[in-house]
């Protein structure tokens, strides 16, 4: 079987080229692509292999690949040796304007797959999801242009009520408290997690106490990926209740604020929009609620997070993330421990009603769950 597509990109060959060979960052435009591994001692050029982690709904294939043909700023083709074999063709060709990267797959499917009947259900499914990494390929290129040369900030990535955050070169983002809040608590978290070997962004550079260079996260949330991949609930649940356990390891300072029994690091705001899906593994972000306590009252912030809290997700992404919310914080509590998290909801939902930015809705569903009354 035989597909090709094609895509015209805002750059050069050189630029698209310092980007594509890297193979470890193609998971970062193939949608369909969780997680690149390199196995070989080399990791760029002909001879490279590689174990990709690939997902097509709920179906996960571990690809054995190998790059066979390498062209510098022309061409790379990588052969599959996995369940699916063939070869793969990415070409670079200069054109007004830019570059036209072309992709020309020749596989052959498994003999299960039902040979060329198979094909033909397979190949309109395959060219919608690599229509859809190039475009993602395109974007990740423009997002390179926009991160600037890391001299100074760029552009506007996100913003949120008290901060806002922008490109700062090809690998960095600058954290900006647009009220002049002080983010030194946040900065010595980051380090902190940093020699635990905790996943959170790496601090680069403080550049004053309001603003904060540290090292870029790419990927989905973990929500975006439970909206999009709803059978991913369960891992995801579990996960983030490691997370916590993993994070109650992490001593923090004495001089720290304390809101709760214990020594640990908290994050108070650990939630599945606040985590990134980097190469299909999860890196916390927005350290600057971070105090000491324990991380059973740090989950239990997390479980009214997760029953009361509005979606802003858009009208389907609202209808899935209602629809499975109480079961995902099930999840969440009975792998942490239900006991441990409940004996601390009550003094969680005081915290969380502190929080000025909550709707009348939410600050509603805080006092229903604290009177145990919510459904």
């Amino acid at each position: 079987m035989k597909i090709q597509i094609s895509i015209d990109l805002p750059a050069s060959p050189k630029e698209v080229w310092d980007y594509l060979r890297d193979v470890t960052k193609h998971s970062e435009w193939m949608m369909d692509a969780l997680s690149v591994e390199v196995t070989s001692e080399i990791s760029e050029g002909l001879g490279v292999t590689f174990v990709c982690l690939t997902a097509v709904g709920p179906f996960r294939v571990r690809d054995q690949m190998e790059i066979v043909e390498w062209e510098h700023e022309k061409l790379m083709a990588v052969k599959h040796s996995g369940i699916v074999t063939g070869v793969g063709r990415f070409t670079l060709d200069p054109v007004a304007g830019g570059t036209r990267f072309s992709w020309v797959e020749s596989i052959d499917l498994p003999w299960h797959f039902a040979g060329k009947f198979g094909e033909q259900l397979a190949k309109p499914i395959l060219t919608a999801i690599w229509k859809r990494n190039l475009r993602g390929l395109r974007r990740r290129i423009l997002e390179q242009q926009q991160a600037g040369t890391g001299l100074e900030p760029a552009g506007l990535i996100n913003i949120g009520s008290h901060w806002e955050l922008r490109h700062y070169g090809p690998g960095h983002v600058v954290r900006t408290s647009t009220h002049q809040l002080d983010l030194s608590r946040e900065a010595e978290a980051l380090e902190i997690l940093a020699d635990a070997g905790f996943p959170a962004p790496k601090l680069s550079q403080r550049l004053s106490t309001s603003s904060l260079v540290m090292e870029r996260i790419d990927g989905p949330t973990m929500l975006e990926d439970l909206v999009s991949r709803p059978w991913t609930l369960g891992r995801h649940a579990k996960n983030l209740a490691r997370l916590h356990r993993a994070l109650g390891t992490v001593a923090a300072p004495q001089d720290w604020e304390s809101v709760s029994e214990g020594d640990s690091i908290v994050h108070l705001d650990l939630h599945p929009a606040a985590i990134r899906m980097s190469n299909g593994r999860p890196v916390v972000l927005n350290w600057n609620s971070s105090a000491r306590g324990c991380s059973a009252f740090d989950a239990a912030v997390t479980y009214v997070i997760l029953r009361t809290s509005e979606s802003n997700n858009g009208r389907l992404g609202r209808l899935l993330v209602t629809s499975l919310r109480k079961r995902f914080a099930k999840i969440f509590i009975k792998e942490f421990g239900a006991g441990e998290v409940l004996a601390y909801v009550r003094e969680a939902a005081e915290l969380r009603l502190l929080d000025v930015s909550l709707s009348p809705n939410e600050r509603e569903a805080v006092f229903a769950l604290a009177r145990d009354e919510l459904d």
